[in-house]
């Protein structure tokens, strides 16, 4: 899985390091990275092809003329397939990097089957925020529900 939180610069040719741990979760996953705008949030997402795969498995099962589909099109037209060097660097589409106001640091930020690349203020800006509404609202009900095939032993 995509954990952590990690902060890495963008150096002057314009790469950045994904962290080594996304790309052993990436390796493991069949190595392609796929990068994408956010649909909620001002920054980039980040999965495996294996994730996008079920993401147009599930627009295709939706009513192709509607509105939800339309933009779930779009996100994907506005998605890169990116390789990382040997090492473990990737260049960042230039249309993705202005959308998420990234400049100089790049801040990953995993969340299980996908990560988040945030510039390094709207992160401060998001982890700020939801660290409020912990404090006035306490945590969200998480349930978690037994899956087939995972023991208690």
């Amino acid at each position: 899985m995509f954990l952590s939180t990690s902060h890495n610069k963008i150096d002057k040719k314009g790469r950045v390091s994904v962290p080594r741990n996304f790309r052993t979760y990436l390796d493991l996953e069949g190595g392609s990275l796929i990068l994408f705008k956010s649909l909620q949030l001002k920054c980039i997402e980040g999965t495996t092809l294996k994730r996008i795969s079920q993401y147009v498995e599930a627009i295709d099962e939706i009513d192709t003329m509607s509105r939800d589909a339309s933009i779930l099109r779009m996100m994907m037209a506005d998605s890169f397939e990116i390789k990382y060097d040997n090492e473990g660097r990737i260049n960042i589409p230039e249309s993705l990097l202005s959308y998420a106001n990234i400049n100089g640091m790049a801040v990953f930020t995993g969340i299980g089957k996908s990560f988040m690349i945030w510039s390094d203020i709207n992160y401060e800006r998001e982890y700020q925020n939801t660290q409020k509404i912990l404090q006035s609202s306490g945590p969200p009900k998480l349930i978690l529900n037994k899956k087939v095939g995972i023991s208690d032993e």
